[in-house]
């Protein structure tokens, strides 16, 4: 019996419904799923798409925000225009390393992980802290992000990068554990673009003001904070 339930042709219809299902109940916010993509409980907002093989569980996505092929997308709420690079990573289930005589979920989840089997009465241990990923955050490739992490925005993500602790605005972060390489900008241009918030700009007035976006220095002087 499990065998019709897991072989190929199923993956593939229940990918085809899923997609046509979401795409129809998103089709104003033009939402794009594309082939192979695993969505359980998530909410999608303007100009989302997720590409091949990707996968989604618990999630947001803000406006124009993307999720490259090949990612895991678990227990995280996404900004707008987050920019996330195929083979990333993010919120995947916490163990506990301290107190807890066992690391195994037997002996703090009613999940059933292991078979199904579940030994405790309730959940004891907190094993999916969400992580936030704020605006216009940028994320290369073959990511790593620990459960329960906040990355500020503006922040870029180097390629192979595990991050291990919470990222700053506009901060550029690399390495294994993740460092500050240096900010983006300077700190009066950040905190500016921090109260700007030009991310909640409507459409309409990005495209009207599109070609500020080329220069910080220019960006600041024709849009003063009021």
């Amino acid at each position: 019996m499990l065998a019709i339930f897991n072989n190929p042709s199923t993956h593939w219809l229940r990918w085809l419904f899923t997609k046509w299902k979401l795409e129809l109940k998103y089709r104003k916010q033009k939402l794009k799923l594309e082939y192979m993509v695993e969505i359980n409980n998530c909410t999608f907002n303007n100009y989302n798409t997720i590409y091949k093989y990707s996968r989604l569980r618990d999630s947001s996505f803000g406006d124009f925000s993307y999720a490259a092929r090949n990612c895991q997308i678990y227990n995280t709420k996404v900004g707008k225009f987050t920019c996330i690079g195929p083979n990333v990573n993010t919120g995947m289930g916490a163990h506990p390393s301290a107190e807890f005589v066992s690391s195994h979920p037997l002996f703090y989840s009613t999940l059933g992980q292991s078979s199904g089997m579940v030994i405790v009465d309730k959940n004891l241990f907190d094993e999916f802290p969400e992580t936030t990923i704020g605006n216009d955050v940028w994320i290369g490739n073959n990511v790593t992000i620990k459960y329960g992490i906040n990355i500020g925005h503006g922040a870029i993500i180097g390629s192979g990068a595990v991050v291990t602790k919470d990222v700053e605005p506009y901060s550029i972060v690399g390495g294994v554990p993740a460092k500050i390489i240096k900010y983006r900008f300077s700190q009066d241009e950040i905190e500016f673009l921090l109260a700007f918030k030009w991310w909640d700009k409507d459409l309409e007035w990005l495209k009207a003001n599109k070609e500020k976006f080329q220069n910080i220095g220019e960006f600041m002087a024709q849009n003063p904070l009021k």
